[in-house]
């Protein structure tokens, strides 16, 4: 195992605390820090949390859900590698898990030199940050995607994996939560030109998707993009998130002044702006308000 792999975290799902304790073991000897769940449902909550590089899942767990795990994160375009393991599964079902989405299959009980030849052969399915590679100075990329709600969970997703796989859980939550709010805004309020209250009786009469489908269905708002521009500057040591859709823009400048007072605000993207603000007080947006901008240092 190559001197990268130090700093990636593996997920253990498996009811059984010894095998837990064996695959640590294991795979701690080859650098990798290890987290261990019992069930899906737990494992699906750490991987919101922590983001891990590497998961290791008991095929045989209630309901099939070993497989459907490696099904649900490859539908959710989660680049999280599954490893499945099982004691004497047959050959079709090893295929069918290959097939939906694991990357590699190991025998139970799990022997080192087994592990350490998977863990070998999946090095190239493991995610890397770009600023990971010697000597890289700057990275950017940028991302333009279609004004579907729908889309906005796979889309955070992959730019945390792709951009902050590297920042700390707690901070990498912080940008997960910002970005929600502000790829809503940008696709709802800015692209469709649904306003807050449009959206809040939409959801409270059950016709959410219906709104969304009307405003689609619309040439002129369907053919709006969302552009997500990303940077890393290494001499700033910060991340920057850029935001901008093809809308009309609205009153920024008072927004941000009334964000001091949460509680009077009138819709939700008035209060989507003041909790971003509360973890990036650097929140900027252009004239129009049509862009916005947050800093993320990484100190």
């Amino acid at each position: 195992m190559n001197g990268s792999a130090s700093a990636e975290q593996l997920l253990i799902i498996d009811p059984c605390a010894e095998t837990q304790a064996r695959i640590a073991r294991y795979a701690a000897n080859s650098g990798f820090s290890v987290i261990a769940v019992a069930d899906p449902a737990a494992a699906l909550v750490k991987i919101q949390e922590a983001a891990p590089a590497l998961v290791i899942t008991d095929m045989f767990l209630p309901d099939g859900a070993g497989l459907a795990l490696a099904k649900e994160l490859k539908a959710r375009h989660e680049p999280c590698p599954v490893i499945v393991m099982a004691n004497q599964a047959p050959e079709p079902l090893i295929v069918d898990a290959l097939r939906g989405g694991a990357v590699d299959y190991l025998h139970k009980p799990v022997a080192e030199d087994e592990l350490m030849s998977v863990l070998q052969r999946v090095q190239d399915f493991l995610p890397c940050h770009p600023m990971a590679v010697p000597g890289a100075r700057h990275f950017s990329c940028e991302l333009t995607v279609d004004s579907d709600p729908a889309h906005i969970p796979d889309i955070i997703s992959w730019l945390l994996r792709t951009t902050a796989s590297a920042v700390p859980s707690a901070k990498r939550m912080h940008i997960q939560g910002a970005l929600q709010e502000l790829l809503f805004n940008a696709v709802e309020h800015g692209n469709l030109e649904i306003q807050g209250q449009d959206k809040q009786q939409a959801l409270a009469e059950g016709c959410y998707e219906q709104l969304v489908a009307a405003r689609l269905a619309q040439p002129r708002l369907s053919e709006r993009r969302v552009t997500i521009h990303v940077r890393h500057e290494r001499s700033r040591n910060c991340l920057e998130y850029r935001i901008t859709d093809e809308g009309q823009g609205f009153p920024w400048r008072t927004a941000l002044a009334r964000s001091q007072e949460v509680f009077d605000f009138e819709g939700a993207s008035g209060r989507g702006i003041f909790l971003t603000r509360a973890f990036f007080p650097n929140l900027t947006y252009n004239e129009q308000g049509n862009e916005v901008t947050i800093t993320v240092p990484l100190e």
